[in-house]
């Protein structure tokens, strides 16, 4: 069975990722650097899922479909969203911050809860924490995992050995959460 797909090259793309959308319509993204053969071997790869998630469109087509290296399945999330969860994000990111400072005592200045598009959080150099309002959709312990990370960058700003070891007070399978968290992308 041929399949139409668009292929688009992003700057902000790190991996290869495949988009089914609501119309059926197919998106092949890679990242600037890579070679379009790539992207193409990677769509053959995963025909198979792309066909068996254009038929569950059939079924439910209110759903935008993507994959990554895995499956993925993931409300397509708006402004509206956006406006309306920002503040309930903020209550709850900011009460898991007060519940994960008691254990480490860091200094951070203010925090902002923004609607992103490639991260899930960050911390500036000045002690500034970003979030995501998606962290409200995810699983608990993976927006855990992402507000104690960037908790601890108002300490260490990288990804030393002493970075990952102030994770690991908080967060002792952090590193299951991680592949979890790439693998899925939420």
């Amino acid at each position: 069975m041929d399949l139409e797909y668009e292929i688009k090259k992003s700057k902000r793309a790190k991996n290869i990722r495949l988009t089914v959308r609501s119309d059926a319509s197919v998106v092949l993204t890679i990242p600037w650097w890579a070679p379009k053969y790539v992207g193409k071997r990677f769509f053959e790869a995963k025909k198979e899922w792309v066909i068996k998630k254009i038929n569950e469109l059939r079924i439910n087509p209110s759903t935008e479909l993507r994959t990554g290296n895995e499956e993925l399945n993931k409300k397509k999330l708006t402004r509206v969203d956006y406006l309306k969860n920002r503040e309930k994000a903020r209550v709850f990111i900011t009460e898991r911050l007060k519940y994960f400072n008691q254990l480490y005592d860091f200094e951070y200045r203010r925090v902002a809860i923004r609607d992103t598009r490639t991260r899930w959080g960050s911390c500036s150099r000045a002690g500034n924490l970003n979030f995501s309002y998606k962290l409200l959709f995810m699983p608990r312990e993976v927006a855990d995992y992402i507000i104690v990370h960037e908790l601890c960058h108002a300490k260490e700003l990288n990804h030393s050995a002493r970075f990952w070891n102030l994770v690991e007070r908080a967060i002792p399978n952090h590193k299951s959460l991680r592949k979890e968290l790439k693998k899925n992308l939420f």
